[in-house]
């Protein structure tokens, strides 16, 4: 099992284990949902693995290498709670510069570069290069791509290619990838993150008591978000909200804060597509109590809500209310479950 698909499964206490999808090797893989195909050789690299996290194809992983494994490329493709290529990139850069073999790891451009893939003719996407001497790699390389409400990653590393081969070799990748047609026409190009200007306080937050009143209102209220996003009709494009960074990043999650929204913040859960939102309670606001919701949505749709708190929890009480596991209910699709000790 992937590593960090282990440490998700202890996170959100469910069991995570990756499944090989059985395509021939000498064969090409479509995705169902996107239409998006990996050959069985991209740019001079041969097709090695081929794993889903999941049961229904949402958080894909392929391997590639070169015959001698001195080059290596891993793609990634998952369906985020948040579709935003800017986030995502974030944490996948933050996931790269954390590890042990990539800490000296130099940039090979101040910013990461915004290109068009998939099909775009606007530079909808991210990619960085690094130059990572006195380790066992001499480069390594990230790219984030958008297709549709998918998110395709690409990591690549080279033991011989200086920084500018790999940047190379990644665009041959990236164009030997079979895009699907895009399915709206983006005209806001990618920018990075940048951090928030003004930082969240945090005062003395509780669990709030159980109060199933707050609790079926959460889950309510994402099915009915679910809901209206496939019901919507075909409209001109909405600006996507931006978002900053609140605070310092780790490899276990990001803090994040969106321009469309205050008083909350989302956390951004390793690097491939899980988010917890922490926003006031749709309860708390009708009886003036202030209780603030916690609700985990995975790549699969399913959001998890979890014990409510008196007032705005920092990321710290998040991340151990959510990696202990102790969900209130649940909901996918229509199908809900509730703990009867959330009354």
């Amino acid at each position: 099992m992937n590593k960090w698909v282990l440490i998700l499964a202890l996170i959100i206490a469910t069991p995570i284990e990756a499944r090989d999808l059985s395509v021939p090797a000498d064969k090409g893989w479509k995705h169902a949902e996107t239409g998006l195909i990996l050959m069985p050789q991209l740019a001079g690299l041969s097709r090695t693995t081929l794993t889903d996290a999941t049961e229904t194809e949402h958080d894909v992983a392929a391997q590639y290498d070169v015959a001698d494994k001195s080059v290596f490329a891993t793609i990634y493709l998952f369906h985020p709670a948040i579709p935003d290529v800017a986030l995502w990139f974030d944490r996948s850069q933050t996931a790269l510069e954390t590890r042990d073999i990539f800490r000296h790891a130099a940039p090979a451009s101040a910013d990461p570069i915004a290109f068009a893939a998939a099909n775009s003719g606007t530079a909808t996407s991210l990619r960085q290069v690094y130059a990572t001497p006195g380790g066992a790699y001499r480069s390594t390389a990230l790219s984030v791509i958008p297709v549709g409400e998918w998110i395709v990653s690409i990591r690549m590393s080279a033991k011989t290619l200086t920084a500018d081969q790999l940047n190379a070799s990644l665009q041959q990748v990236i164009k030997a990838v079979r895009w699907p047609p895009p399915t709206t026409t983006a005209t806001i190009a990618a920018a990075p993150v940048k951090t928030c200007a003004t930082p969240l306080t945090f005062t003395k937050a509780k669990q709030a008591k159980p109060n199933g009143g707050d609790l079926l209102m959460s889950l309510m209220a994402s099915t009915m978000a679910a809901k209206a996003k496939t019901e919507e009709k075909p409209t001109p494009p909405v600006p996507q909200p931006s978002w900053c960074r609140d605070g310092s990043a780790s490899t276990e999650y990001g803090v994040y804060r969106s321009s469309a929204s205050s008083g909350g913040y989302i956390m951004a859960l390793y690097d491939a597509g899980r988010v917890v939102s922490v926003y006031p309670s749709v309860m708390g606001q009708i009886d003036k109590s202030g209780t603030y919701a916690v609700s985990l949505e995975d790549v699969e749709g399913t959001t998890s809500v979890f014990p409510s708190f008196t007032a705005l929890p920092s990321p710290k009480q998040v991340w151990d209310l959510v990696g202990s596991g102790k969900r209130s209910g649940t909901m996918k699709g229509k199908q809900m479950t509730i703990d009867p000790k959330a009354f």
